[in-house]
């Protein structure tokens, strides 16, 4: 891997779905709730849902309903999904492990996320990373959504460690886009929204298959300060 990283490292920040936890089937179920609430019968597939999903949930919504049910359709689907997350939801492989393994290093862990702030936060809470993850930004917190820098920007401030030297993982270009912004490495993971080749397009500084294998590379000797 690049040596851009070596001795840089300072502190990691992640997205939430699709990189660090398996929200998908939550999401999709919501999905499908929001529309049979509004009188739809067909339903949202997995692969559907990967498709909606990363952004902001009122674009999400604004794909599958009409403009004006576009923010009722956002309450009922936030309603929904606030009831179903915490049982559905699940770490991605490897994850517990990674959150662990970094945090026996010393460097800071936060989360930085598009889905609401409060609900990421009792998410990290149920999963048992609070101790790991003290810091979680998401809507709501007074920032704009990635891929605006602002919240990465937020975090590095929190966790007082230059943008330069906080890596970003997450698995959507959204993600690509915040951290390009804020000047910060990005690993993109393929565990989410995106393909393998799709997400080598953008160039990230490091793109791996699994979060096992960022674990093994941050553990090589001198990955980390």
């Amino acid at each position: 891997m690049t040596s851009f990283f070596r001795f840089s490292i300072q502190a990691v920040v992640y997205d939430f779905d699709g990189t660090l936890a398996d929200s998908f089937l939550p999401i999709r179920h919501a999905f499908n709730h929001m529309l049979r609430h509004f009188g739809h019968t067909r339903e949202v597939s997995r692969e559907e849902t990967l498709a909606l999903v990363g952004g902001p949930l009122e674009t999400s919504v604004a794909r599958l309903l009409p403009s004006p049910l576009v923010s009722a359709g956002t309450s009922v689907f936030r309603e929904h999904y606030e009831k179903i997350s915490p049982e559905m939801t699940r770490p991605m492989p490897g994850a517990t492990d990674l959150l662990r393994t970094i945090a026996g290093t010393g460097l800071p862990q936060a989360v930085v996320t598009n889905k609401l702030g409060a609900s990421a936060r009792e998410l990290v809470r149920h999963l048992g990373w609070s101790r790991l993850l003290p810091l979680c930004l998401g809507e709501g917190d007074g920032l704009p959504l990635k891929p605006d820098p602002a919240m990465l920007l937020a975090a590095a401030r929190t966790l007082d460690v230059p943008p330069e030297n906080l890596l970003f993982v997450g698995d959507s270009p959204f993600d690509f886009s915040a951290a390009r912004k804020a000047g910060s490495p990005i690993c993109l993971v393929t565990t989410g929204t995106h393909r393998r080749e799709e997400l080598a397009r953008m160039e990230p500084d490091l793109l791996f298959d699994s979060l096992h294998e960022l674990g093994d590379w941050l553990r090589e000797p001198g990955t980390v300060r």
